[in-house]
């Protein structure tokens, strides 16, 4: 499906969770970058491409893994730079829409509560390595999933670092369960509005600070999650994901959580 435009280009994956705005990474919230949280390989997101450039490089090590691969691919006149994923192409090879290119690995990028996806950008070729200057992504805005009515939600998964929640009610359809709100709240600081500057989540009227030149509205998050009464550390919410991810508290599978904004 298509997921997003950049200039005459379109980004397309299969039917699986993606995300734009879930991540404290600086090309996300400049709306330059998508997360694909493919099942196992990497596929190649357009219609032609030509691997050129293979590296190595050193990360943070929010999590003990100390090293990452970063891919360059020739894509009609511009570079498309890729993250988390060990080559299984060789520079020189083509790929083409749907090809596997490598499998997704963890990186020191990721915090503990991430999981294994692949980071596409699209730059000018001559600029293809920093965080700043990408060309900025259009997302494609359309009815994927139910929207959460009320706040209240089923643990329908438990594992280390976070737990998935299913809503129990549901209302309409939206880009995510909240809508067209997606990011990691509060815990990134911020968050973004597919198609404007105000929007409700459970509740709280959010309102962008910012309207970035796509038209996505960003939003400082400054507020606490609480779940059943406690607080935690949020509430991560994607594109195409039906679930939420809550991280923090401990419930078991089958327990009914109230999640409040406050």
């Amino acid at each position: 499906m298509k997921i997003a435009r950049i200039n005459d280009l379109w980004l397309e994956i299969p039917n699986v969770r993606y995300s734009f705005f879930d991540t404290p990474y600086l090309p996300h919230k400049l709306g330059t970058a998508v997360d694909v949280y493919f099942e196992d390989k990497a596929l190649f997101p357009f219609e032609e491409g030509k691997l050129v450039e293979i590296r190595r490089i050193r990360t943070p090590r929010y999590i003990p893994v100390s090293d990452d691969y970063l891919l360059i691919f020739e894509v009609e006149g511009f570079c498309l730079k890729v993250l988390h994923v060990e080559p299984e192409l060789k520079v020189g090879e083509k790929a083409f829409l749907g090809d596997e290119i490598g499998s997704l690995r963890l990186s020191g990028f990721f915090s503990p509560w991430s999981d294994k996806h692949a980071h596409f950008e699209l730059r000018r070729c001559e600029d293809r390595y920093r965080a700043k200057g990408g060309l900025t992504l259009f997302p494609e805005i359309k009815p994927l999933l139910p929207v959460v009515e009320g706040k209240e939600f089923e643990v329908v998964e438990k594992t280390t670092h976070y737990l998935w929640l299913r809503p129990l009610k549901t209302k309409g359809k939206g880009m995510t369960p909240f809508g067209n709100i997606e990011g990691g709240l509060p815990h990134y600081r911020y968050g973004a509005i597919f198609n404007g500057g105000k929007a409700e989540l459970l509740g709280k009227t959010l309102e962008a600070s910012e309207v970035l030149s796509n038209g996505v509205g960003i939003f400082k998050a400054s507020f606490e999650v609480f779940a059943n009464g406690s607080r935690v550390k949020g509430v991560g919410v994607y594109c195409n994901e039906r679930r939420v991810k809550l991280i923090g508290g401990d419930f078991e599978v089958g327990e009914v959580v109230e999640i409040r904004i406050v």
